[in-house]
Parts: C-alpha cells; sequence; structure tokens
C-alpha cells in the first residue's frame, strides 16, 4: 500500500491537471442552468443544486423527474443509481486515503468526479498518492460546474421563450450526444432497447417520472449481465 501525502505542490499539480476538463465542464454546467430554470428551478435553487451535489449526470436525472410536489423518492433514487460508481471508486481508494485526516479524507473526496478519480489513479500508478492533488483537480472542475450553472441559469431566465432558440430540445440533445460518444457498436443495442421500451412502457402504464428511471435500471441491468 502507497501512504499518501497532503502537500501544496499537489494542490497545484491537481489544478493543472485538472484544468483542461474545465473547457467541458463549463458549457455543460450552463446547459444545467438553462434547463433547471426551463424545469421550474430559480437560479438560487439550482446554485445550491450544483454546490451541494456536484453531479451532471444526477442532476439532469433530477430535472426530468423534477415536479411539483418534488418526488423525493424518485429523486433519491435516481441520485443514487447514477452516483453508485463512486461506491467503487470510493472503495479504491481507502487504503490510500486511510493516512490522513478525516477533514482532508472526505473533503477530498467531496470534489472526486470520473475525471480526476482517473488522474489520481494515474499518478498512484507511479508511486506517488497525494490527497492534495484529488482536491485541487476536482476543485477547478468544482468552480466551472458551479459558475456554469449561474451563467446559465442567469441566461435562461431572461429568455421569455426557450422554444424560439430550440433550448426546450437541449435535454434531448444533450443525452442523444452523451450516447453516441458512449457507443461502442452492436454489444449496447440490447441495453438501449430494453431502455427505450422500458420507459415507453412504464411511461404508458404509470405516467410521471417513472418512466425515465425504469429505463436505466433495467438498461442498466441488461448491461451488466450481457455475454462478454
Amino acid at each position: 500500500m502507497h501512504q499518501i501525502s497532503f502537500i501544496w505542490s499537489g494542490l497545484r499539480t491537481g489544478v493543472v491537471a485538472g484544468a483542461p476538463f474545465t473547457a467541458g465542464v463549463l458549457p455543460y454546467g450552463i446547459a444545467f442552468g438553462v434547463l433547471a430554470g426551463q424545469a421550474g428551478l430559480d437560479l438560487q435553487a439550482a446554485t445550491a443544486m450544483s454546490v451541494t451535489v456536484f453531479s451532471g449526470s444526477a442532476q439532469f436525472v433530477a430535472l426530468q423527474v423534477w415536479s411539483d410536489p418534488i418526488p423525493l423518492a424518485a429523486l433519491l433514487f435516481a441520485a443514487f443509481a447514477m452516483n453508485a460508481r463512486y461506491v467503487l471508486y470510493g472503495a479504491m481508494l481507502r487504503p490510500h486515503l486511510a493516512g490522513l485526516s478525516p477533514a482532508r479524507a472526505y473533503g477530498s473526496l467531496f470534489f472526486m468526479n470520473d475525471a480526476n478519480w482517473a488522474l489520481l489513479v494515474k499518478q498512484g500508478g507511479s508511486g506517488r498518492w497525494d490527497g492534495a492533488f484529488l482536491f485541487g483537480s476536482g476543485l477547478i472542475i468544482y468552480l466551472s460546474w458551479v459558475i456554469g450553472t449561474v451563467l446559465g441559469g442567469g441566461f435562461g431566465r431572461i429568455i421569455a421563450a426557450p422554444e424560439t432558440f430550440g433550448l426546450d430540445f437541449l435535454l434531448i440533445a444533450f443525452f442523444v450526444t452523451l450516447l453516441v460518444g458512449l457507443w461502442r457498436g452492436r454489444r449496447d443495442v440490447a441495453p438501449l432497447v430494453t431502455a427505450v421500451a422500458a420507459a415507453l412502457a412504464v411511461d404508458w402504464l404509470a405516467g410521471g417520472s417513472w418512466g425515465v428511471l425504469a429505463g436505466g435500471l433495467l438498461g442498466s441491468l441488461v448491461g451488466a449481465f450481457r455475454p462478454r
């Protein structure tokens, strides 16, 4: 086991390593801010969600199920389903974070995301484990996400008719683009078809937000147990 450190140079290196990712995170945050306004969240609520949740995928899914009254059970389930992978990320880092104080360990883990987790693992492969690197690389990405949300929320509030600019299609376009980026060929057909069929069926039977959750859950199960 490599003992992890927490030093200033690691923080600085982490910020530099995470900075390139802000180019993609900032517009992503802007899109969330715009869509949050369309879903009925004011700027303060949307910003508070980004500040405290810091999970783009879970927050976008939350917008899909957002309604009045708030479906708390559906929101919690969606957040857990979208973020379950972080349980594995944290378990992998547990032996290396054991030497840090709780404030440093959990403070760094709050800013953990897919990008800086991969960066830390790559750095750790050479024997250099630094909690400040995880903190710094996550912090710069976190700030760009929150700033993007504020910009998008403010921009969305001044647009009286989002459909005029095609912004009402933004969430669908985002998920289609994400799907294209993740597409790996014929192996993905079965999970995709299952997810779409389940979502449509549950939406027809129950309505509300359950179709989104059912599609994601069943599609994920088919993907997890498909032949390798």
